[in-house]
């Protein structure tokens, strides 16, 4: 029996690049990712007015994580059938009500129950974004379709919170939310607007026989998920503690901290278009490839602290390989799995990166990043072996689906 690995075209666009569609929805990861580090880059003007403590603001990205984690999949599971254009659109009109909500919160109690909302609404559009992308593409173009709808998310780290911050500073907390939660109603308007349908098609009745733990799919992208904790761990670990790494490890100074992680953001967007371009000719050497990089980014670091130059070279290699791996990751999970897995695959890999989220700055709080951070930069450095071997691992498994889908396109 022959399974599709194919994406299945929405519409006549998946014949030619649909870079406007793409665009949407890139600006709706943007906006979604913006609003979930939001606190961070707020917190002192919501602490300040909400009466809590930096701390306090910081959880609510933990509780937006939590959200993220518990409630993703099952939601996933529930709108399989409905209209992917629907749901992504509908997702995006929630997101923007509940930080509307957010904005009006009168205490702190009350926001956190907004974000919990706007959490709920994130993990929907993220298990289904992913989807209906690769519905709107032809298999020679996922790689730098993704890499488009994906590059919303690096934007919103080097731009979004940025910008936000400048916005709170000026205007106050509260408008930033409203800023946002206008966007991401645009957005929702301009899927139902001009974006084509899409249904997710059954599965054949040969496939409902064989149930569905046994589709031939989920070895690969079972690995691929492990993977994707150690990555997320190995990220969070050592990036949480950035600034007392730059400052005790490698001895530079405080003031020169926002331009290296500027210059580690722009990395990142590098990284998104190259990998758009490796992900549709090279699908398996360039994965292979961005994690042995992401690997020798943390030894590097770990190594060769002393030096300010291996240390600056080492940041824009880590923002290259970060912005890269993501769409690479994506793309491959879209051309391994099934119709019957592909949903799954993407809500899954949102679970499995929020649980790195949430645990990765514990592993470096645990491991000493505070105080000796190569400590730190040497357990994500480990961390990244193993998800390397993983990952090269799944690609092992994923081998013949993805040669596959590379002659289908």
């Amino acid at each position: 029996m022959t399974i599709s690995t194919t994406p299945v075209p929405a519409s006549d666009s998946a014949t030619r690049f649909p870079l406007r569609a793409l665009t949407t929805l890139g600006l709706g990861v943007f906006v979604t990712v913006t609003a979930e580090s939001l606190p961070a880059g707020l917190m002192p003007e919501m602490s300040a007015d909400l009466g809590v403590s930096p701390v306090q603001t910081g959880l609510l990205i933990s509780v937006w994580a939590a959200t993220v984690i518990l409630t993703s999949i099952p939601l996933a599971r529930a709108t399989v059938r409905f209209d992917r254009r629907l749901v992504v659109a509908g997702s995006l009109a929630a997101f923007a009500l509940a930080n509307v909500a957010t904005a009006l919160a009168p205490t702190y109690e009350v926001v956190v129950g907004t974000r919990v909302a706007a959490a709920v609404a994130h993990g929907v559009f993220w298990s289904v974004v992913i989807v209906y992308a690769t519905a709107l593409l032809s298999p020679s173009h996922l790689g730098r379709g993704l890499a488009v709808v994906t590059a919303g998310g690096t934007a919103a780290t080097v731009v979004g919170l940025p910008l936000a911050a400048l916005l709170a500073q000026a205007w106050g907390w509260r408008p930033t939310f409203v800023i946002l939660a206008s966007i991401a109603l645009a957005v929702a308007a301009a899927v139902v607007r001009d974006m084509p349908s899409h249904f997710t098609p059954r599965p054949a009745s040969t496939d409902r026989d064989r149930g569905f733990w046994r589709d031939p799919s989920l070895p690969a992208l079972a690995a691929f998920g492990l993977a994707a904790i150690l990555i997320a761990i190995a990220q969070f670990a050592s990036f949480t503690y950035i600034r007392p790494y730059l400052e005790i490890s490698a001895s530079i100074e405080a003031e020169w901290a926002a331009a290296l992680l500027f210059v580690y953001g722009a990395a990142g967007i590098v990284g998104v278009a190259v990998a758009g371009f490796l992900a549709d000719r090279f699908p398996r050497a360039s994965l292979t490839g961005i994690l042995v990089l992401f690997a020798a980014v943390f030894a590097v670091l770990t190594v060769a602290a002393s030096s300010a130059a291996v240390v600056v070279g080492a940041l824009v290699a880590w923002g290259f390989a970060l912005g890269a791996m993501f769409p690479l990751l994506q793309t491959t999970l879209m051309r391994v799995s099934t119709e019957r897995t592909r949903t799954l695959a993407s809500a899954g890999i949102v679970v499995l990166f929020n649980i790195g989220i949430a645990v990765g700055p514990w592993v470096g709080g645990l491991t000493g990043g505070d105080t000796t951070p190569t400590a730190t930069t040497a357990v994500s450095a480990s961390a990244m072996v193993v998800a390397t071997a993983i990952g090269v691992a799944g690609l092992v498994l994923a081998g013949r689906r993805m040669q596959g889908d590379r002659r289908a396109g």
